[in-house]
């Protein structure tokens, strides 16, 4: 009887958080994902960027399109946030200036996204979540 209750309750837990594992939904969380630019950036800087930054080189650069793009430092004085001191003598890599500027509303330019930040061609809170996890995560391509 003994053996049989030893038995019981060692196997017991394994067996209900195999079962609780088993029902759990799967996470959606794009940390959890492995977010890449070319699976989920890319297409955020597509439809939300493309316009000036796909092959026009508008800011020096065509981070729709072009995976090292988005890898450059940030050559621009003017774009603000996107320094890593008061000097500026240390730039992010525009990837990173890219959320910056969509998170302050700056980008896309000229659309009103620092005003009324819901319209379409904004960057969601959303997409700026897989961006901000694509740069947690070291850029990956």
């Amino acid at each position: 009887m003994i053996g049989d209750l030893t038995r019981f309750l060692l196997a017991f837990p394994l067996a209900a958080s195999t079962m609780l594992l088993g029902c759990l939904p799967a996470s959606t969380s794009p940390m959890d994902a492995g977010v890449t630019y070319t699976k989920d950036v890319q297409p955020i800087l597509l439809a939300k960027c493309s316009p000036c930054h796909a092959g026009q080189s508008q800011g020096m650069q065509n981070i729709a399109t072009t995976y090292d793009d988005v890898n450059k430092d940030v050559g621009s004085l003017d774009a603000v946030g996107c320094w890593n001191d008061v000097a500026m003598t240390m730039p992010k890599k525009v990837g990173e200036c890219a959320l910056i500027l969509a998170r302050s509303g700056l980008m896309p330019k000229s659309m009103g996204c620092d005003q009324m930040p819901t319209q379409a061609i904004c960057v969601t809170p959303a997409e700026q979540d897989v961006m901000a996890a694509w740069i947690a995560a070291g850029m990956p391509k």
